[in-house]
């Protein structure tokens, strides 16, 4: 996961204003869901128990948001996150076609039985994210089969998968029990779900990586001995730690590492050719040294924001620097 800063995309003119497509829906929205709030107030004084979310979708119709997923909305957010899922850095072109996701999920929560969800939110570009259907959509997936410590797991030769229900879908855990609603907004929830148009991704997630044994972990950062609680639920909800992302991270760790050991090997030769009194070996050192700068080259332009998994990069670049 990368910051990413929403200001470098324009708002999509269809949810700006009272008169677009997303300020009409805001309305009929309101309109609905005020209605919804006082027949269930009536209910409940006409000694009705309250409605849970399993009653209340079969005996209501619920609203039908649309705007969120206009095209030019699709479109703006492929641009500014460079057709990334903004939770795990995976291109989802390659695999499905983009969920627009609600950080702030627009018509339930789950586990929160009285909250009819986010829904003035539902239209509002700063609640939408592009993502992957495995980040966003909630279902069975591999995780690695995790031993008693991470050091048995490092030392197993092949990574089996276990199956967990992972997702984000309605998913908002806060840290507190006090919620936003629609005539309380500006409540302050402490979300503990990292949004990185928000939030710094690097203050709660770090990459593990380990030159001797590379293994494309994403874990929580430790402050004083505790772990962030965002990037531990994070890594949770989003599935950051599915099997398939751990694989294809590992596979890029080690494209890394033999670069870096490619080119520690060049630079030798290189060193060599140049000591040499003969300019033909003078010659073949230079091309050797321009060699080096390209695959250096090569590295940084996969550390570069419209690369897949950049974060991971850009993480190995630092370790790369400090050795």
């Amino acid at each position: 996961m990368r910051r990413v800063d929403r200001a470098l995309v324009s708002t999509p003119t269809v949810l700006v204003g009272n008169k677009s497509r997303g300020g009409k829906e805001l309305s009929k929205a309101k309109v609905f869901f005020e209605a919804q709030a006082k027949a269930e107030a009536a209910a409940i004084t006409a000694g009705a128990p309250a409605p849970t979310t399993k009653t209340r979708k079969k005996k209501e119709k619920t609203f039908d948001f649309s705007a969120y997923s206009d095209e030019a909305v699709k479109y703006a957010l492929d641009k500014l996150f460079f057709g990334k899922c903004a939770y795990c850095e995976s291109r989802y072109a390659s695999q499905a076609p983009v969920d627009v996701e609600h950080y702030r999920p627009k018509g339930r929560i789950a586990g929160v039985a009285n909250h009819p969800g986010y829904w003035w939110l539902a239209m509002l570009w700063d609640n939408l994210l592009p993502s992957c259907i495995d980040c966003n959509r909630r279902r069975w997936q591999d995780l690695p089969r995790f031993p008693e410590s991470l050091a048995q797991l490092l030392a197993a030769p092949e990574m089996q998968g276990v199956k967990a229900s992972l997702g984000k879908q309605d998913l908002f855990p806060i840290a507190g029990a006090a919620r936003a609603t629609a005539e309380f907004p500006s409540i302050d929830e402490q979300p503990d779900l990292i949004n990185p148009c928000v939030d710094d991704p690097e203050e709660h997630l770090v990459f593990h990586i380990d030159r001797r044994a590379p293994l494309g972990l994403v874990l929580p950062t430790f402050k004083n001995n505790v772990p962030s609680r965002r990037g531990l639920t994070s890594i949770h909800v989003y599935g950051l730690n599915r099997l398939g992302l751990v694989q294809e991270r590992t596979r890029i760790l080690r494209q890394l590492d033999f670069l870096s050991r490619l080119i520690d090997e060049i630079g030798k030769i290189s060193e060599t050719l140049l000591a040499s009194r003969d300019q033909e070996n003078k010659t073949m050192g230079a091309r050797l040294d321009l060699l080096i700068n390209q695959i250096l080259d090569e590295i940084r332009a996969m550390a570069e924001p419209d690369q897949p998994y950049s974060s991971l990069v850009k993480a190995w670049l630092k370790t790369l620097e400090t050795n």
